[in-house]
């Protein structure tokens, strides 16, 4: 089972995940453009508020990932990593995963 990281950890993790975001070519231009204002009002959102958003978003238990990310419940993913490692302990060789 994973540590779960301290809030001020998460918090620098999103402030660097959204800023990497952000800093792609011409994104904060698409992002002003979509909220209906200036790149300027964008640059100055992520500059004077953003570690504290990241905050509130660490101490809220959240994270920030990429919108094609998907999640899985950690037991899910244990329960997954053990059936495949059982089953391929009886692999000796590709004969084995031939269906009949």
């Amino acid at each position: 089972m994973t540590e779960i990281e301290p809030p001020a950890v998460r918090a620098r993790k999103i402030v660097s995940t959204v800023l990497q975001a952000a800093q792609r070519e011409a994104t904060q231009t698409a992002i002003a453009a979509a909220m209906g204002c200036s790149e300027s009002t964008v640059s100055r959102l992520l500059s004077d508020h953003l570690e504290k958003l990241a905050l509130v978003l660490a101490h809220a238990g959240l994270k920030v990932a990429p919108a094609e990310s998907r999640c899985f419940p950690p037991d899910y993913v244990d329960a997954l990593l053990l059936m495949a490692k059982q089953h391929l302990s009886t692999v000796q060789s590709v004969k084995n995963l031939e269906w009949d």
